[in-house]
């Protein structure tokens, strides 16, 4: 009886999802979105989500510790003991000395990558941003080449959602339809600009071309049938909520010689296209995962390696470089070794930043295409997840540059004692701390 009632709640629960939660479908983009470009410096939903992560620590740490206590309790009872955590792990790794320099650039990492990837999981995330009009923006695409008189020089790829508005502020709305036209490489704008009108018209009305013509793109390119496109104009023309596009007039603006684009298989101009009804639009977030984007894991790994390499040379000086550039003559076997020393500094790069990305990025995918296919019910498993992964990749991140850091500061100082025979004289010496601090 138990299962059965297990099961009618869990049934109703994805049918009120669909009704309710159901997420349109998936528009899956590696690079973050571009909100605003300023010239050589561009704003994208994964700039803006490093950002208010910073803001959220920033502010939080203020306000739980505005009023400091001698004895702490609340807030400030929480957040110390965190941080105590935190030290207490640094500490037993590195050693009382070198914690001290490690352990603000190791909790920060921590902290931050922690923040940001347990933020990403809100549900304004990858809802709210702004909506790019991209029925307005096909048909420009196709006036541009129509002026040049120049057929298209490579495929394009236009993706949207339906939409009441486009432009300013937009919200993803719940099972919106999905637009799709594809622009190949050699048409002729005037083919394009036939096809579209027959992909509006099978969107926006009942229409469907009977004589195979191939709206979206999918099939192999060529003229569209002129009844096929007749048909479509006259579809949406009836429709006084579809599309309309509107003639081009030859002795005002939108004319012939102000970007019209004549339509192959009805010989007649076009100069433009209007929606008086639902648009075609992409709402481009005004956040998404910070290191769902490689750029932002690849500036952490950046600054992990030069902290690490500066480390080094604090505490060794400029003999440092003698754990990669090793003599030759002396000893080819550690000269190879040094080499491979050097190269893995580098990889360390790529390490820190793709592993931090591929799990980010990948649980954000699998998170859309499980809203996308069973809302509401599905995805509450993979958010515990999700929580989980943040975390483990916090951890990871942290503890790896952590333990990086530790051997460049001792590393060179093991090879000394082993080359001058004091390795004994240490151990002799009744010297129990980690060798971190033996190196400093």
């Amino acid at each position: 009886m138990k299962i059965i009632l297990i099961a009618v709640i869990a049934l109703a629960v994805i049918a009120a999802g669909f009704v309710f939660a159901a997420g349109p479908e998936p528009h899956i983009v590696i690079p973050g979105d571009v909100l605003w470009d300023l010239g050589l410096f561009q704003v994208t939903s994964t700039l803006m989500a490093a950002w208010l992560t910073m803001l959220v620590l920033i502010v939080g740490t203020f306000l739980m510790t505005r009023s400091m206590k001698l004895i702490p309790s609340g807030a400030q009872n929480f957040i110390e003991s965190v941080i105590e955590f935190l030290y207490g792990q640094v500490e037993e790794i590195a050693g009382e000395v070198n914690a001290r320099r490690f352990f603000p650039v190791v909790a920060t990492f921590f902290l931050f990558i922690l923040m940001a990837n347990w933020l990403a999981l809100l549900p304004f995330y990858k809802a709210i941003g702004i909506t790019k009009d991209y029925g307005h923006e096909i048909f420009h695409e196709i006036q541009d080449k129509a002026e040049a008189g120049k057929p298209f020089d490579k495929d394009k790829h236009f993706f949207a959602w339906q939409m009441e508005d486009a432009g300013g502020l937009g919200l993803v709305q719940s099972g919106a339809g999905t637009f799709k036209f594809d622009i190949h490489t050699g048409e002729a704008p005037g083919d394009v600009l036939d096809r579209y009108i027959i992909a509006l018209a099978e969107f926006y009305t009942d229409f469907a071309p009977s004589h195979g013509a191939e709206s979206n793109g999918e099939a192999e390119h060529g003229h569209a049938a002129p009844e096929d496109v007749a048909a479509a104009l006259a579809a949406l023309n009836a429709d006084p909520k579809a599309p309309k596009f509107l003639p081009a007039d030859a002795h005002g603006e939108g004319g012939a010689d102000h970007g019209a684009v004549e339509s192959v298989a009805l010989g007649q101009a076009f100069g433009g296209v209007e929606f008086p009804g639902d648009k075609v639009a992409m709402v481009y977030p005004f956040f998404r995962a910070t290191f769902s984007d490689l750029n932002n894991t690849l500036a952490l790994a950046i600054f992990a390696f030069l902290v690490i390499e500066f480390w080094g040379f604090q505490s060794l000086g400029f003999g440092y470089l003698g754990k990669f550039f090793i003599n030759p003559l002396k000893n080819p076997i550690l000269t190879f070794v040094g080499f491979l020393e050097l190269l893995s500094e580098f990889i360390r790069i790529i390490s820190f930043a793709f592993r931090l990305f591929g799990n980010i990025f990948a649980g954000g995918v699998l998170l859309l295409i499980l809203t996308y296919l069973v809302p509401f019910l599905a995805p509450l498993g993979i958010y515990g997840l999700e929580l989980f992964v943040g975390l483990i990749q916090a951890i990871v991140f942290s503890l790896l540059l952590l333990v990086f850091a530790v051997g460049a500061v001792e590393h060179h100082g093991e090879e000394h004692d082993e080359e001058h025979g004091h390795g004994e004289a240490h151990g002799a010496a009744g010297h129990h701390e980690p060798r971190a601090v033996q190196a400093h």
